[in-house]
């Protein structure tokens, strides 16, 4: 009796220090363990009347993931936040231009070159920027129309509501970026158009390869010429360039030695910069658990095991190297 009554000493001390350290409050700890906060605060004051064992049970395994969260906190990388590469400079130059001189641009390319958190980063530094992703639900007009509606606070409905959205943009020098844009109908992509002539206002079309193909495919028809000639900007990126994968590693801290060119090795398969980061970060958790003082080339093959498929990249030897 004396020695339970100890363990449950140990433990009252346990979750107050807890519930200090994460400040959380006793509705937050008992929604977590399943208990009621009642009988959470009768058992830390030694008074709870009910089944202490069971309550104990419930308590230590709260504490137990509690304190696994803190240990998987400790060795979470720190990602570099946005990184500016030469890439992302040249994606938001066009934005910019789409947006001040009331243009039309289409941004396409392979996934994992920076597209997406260019424009994040774009969004984040420029008042009256509005960005949606597209998806297969969003191909046809109608649906378009309504996320947009959504995205600009626009209520109205029916054919009232490309109205709405006009007068909302109207007069306010805005970018209007359409992310993952491949995923849109052609009929969906001449609405934005006509918002466009409109609302005198910048579009940017983002996407995939096929996005290119498919506005390529629209210059050779009659119906959709005037969409066609509206397109003021273009950029298309095939892969990551090796400048911008410099500068990601950079912020990583690796500048040299066989871990920068087996990232970039990464970097250059299917996912690129994407696919970089996510082997770096997971690498950097298994290099700490290791218990080495930096990134190793295993640490890199352990994290692309765990995330990607098929063989780690050979690594190319730099020329002139032993």
């Amino acid at each position: 009796m004396t020695q339970i009554m100890t363990d449950h000493a140990r433990l009252r001390d346990a979750v107050r220090d807890r519930k200090d350290l994460d400040k959380l409050s006793l509705t937050q700890i008992a929604s977590a363990c399943g208990a009621s906060s009642p009988a959470i605060s009768s058992f830390l004051s030694g008074n709870y009347a009910g089944d202490n064992e069971k309550l104990a049970g419930k308590l230590q395994a709260w504490l137990d993931a509690q304190q696994a969260k803190e240990r998987l906190r400790t060795m979470r990388p720190i990602v570099p936040d946005f990184v500016m590469t030469e890439t992302a400079r040249t994606l938001m130059s066009i934005m910019e231009s789409a947006q001040f001189d009331v243009d039309l641009a289409v941004i396409a390319g392979n996934a994992g070159t920076g597209k997406t958190m260019a424009a994040e980063a774009y969004q984040r530094q420029t008042n009256n920027v509005f960005m949606l992703t597209a998806d297969p639900s969003m191909a046809s007009q109608q649906a378009l129309l309504h996320e947009l509606a959504d995205l600009l606070g626009c209520n109205d409905k029916g054919v009232r509501r490309i109205r709405a959205i006009v007068r909302r943009l109207r007069g306010t020098d805005a970018l209007l970026i359409i992310d993952e844009a491949q995923h849109l109908s052609v009929k969906a992509v001449e609405e934005v158009r006509s918002i466009h002539d409109q609302a005198k206002v910048g579009v940017v079309f983002i996407g995939n390869a096929p996005l290119n193909a498919k506005f390529d495919g629209l210059g050779r028809t009659a119906e959709f010429a005037q969409l066609f000639s509206r397109i003021g900007l273009r950029k298309k990126i095939n892969k990551p360039r090796i400048k911008d994968m410099c500068a990601l590693l950079e912020a990583w801290g690796i500048q040299s030695g066989d871990v920068e060119m087996a990232a970039k090795e990464i970097g250059r398969r299917e996912g690129g910069l994407r696919s970089m980061t996510k082997v770096l970060r997971n690498a950097t958790k298994i290099s700490r658990v290791h218990k080495h003082e930096a990134i190793e080339v295993e640490d890199l093959k352990a994290a692309w095991g765990e995330h990607m498929t098929g063989e780690f990249p050979p690594i190319r030897v730099k020329a002139g190297a032993q």
